[in-house]
């Protein structure tokens, strides 16, 4: 009996002993480090912004993106000013759980909009729930996108996104 207790235990030694060297050889890649994760990157940077608004004024404002939380989250400053009053922050991040993208947009209007989507084509899609069922459909999309400009467009839908009308229109530059 002694035997076979000092048998198993020398099993189990050995069997200990090559745990590290598996575990040493199987690394596991860092959170968020998936293809899925850039997909957004585009976005990160410095940016000027120019829009016309309503009444045929151009205007200017600035927007920085970076990255955060061991490149995780996609953050957004935007500053709509000097044109503007318009300041907002979105915080963006691939939620692999769901295999897309969610956003959270808020700004010193009151807003609290949350988003989802993703990469459609050469596109960047993200879309609102609706309020309502009255409430038209919501989108940001981002396209034209190089590694210097893109434009971004907020655009409405009544007819359950068949068609999409452009409420604002923002062409970005990256900034010098």
């Amino acid at each position: 009996m002694y035997r076979a207790i000092l048998f198993g235990a020398a099993l189990t030694v050995a069997g200990l002993g090559a745990v590290p060297a598996m575990a040493q050889d199987e690394t596991p890649p860092p959170p968020c480090s998936t293809e899925e994760y850039r997909q957004l990157d585009f976005w990160v940077g410095e940016w000027d912004a120019m829009w016309v608004d309503a009444d045929g004024t151009e205007q200017h404002g600035h927007n920085s993106i970076t990255l955060d939380l061991g490149n995780c989250v996609v953050l957004e400053n935007f500053n709509g000013n000097p044109g503007n009053t318009l300041l907002g922050r979105s915080m963006s991040m691939y939620a692999a759980r769901h295999g897309a993208w969610k956003q959270v947009w808020m700004d010193n209007q009151g807003s609290y909009l949350p988003f989802t989507g993703g990469p459609e084509g050469e596109r960047f899609i993200l879309t609102m729930d609706r309020a309502s069922d009255e409430a038209p459909y919501l989108r940001m999309v981002w396209e034209n996108i190089t590694p210097e400009g893109f434009d971004w467009r907020w655009q409405a839908s009544q007819d359950a996104g068949e068609t999409w009308a452009d409420q604002w229109h923002i062409h970005y530059t990256r900034a010098e």
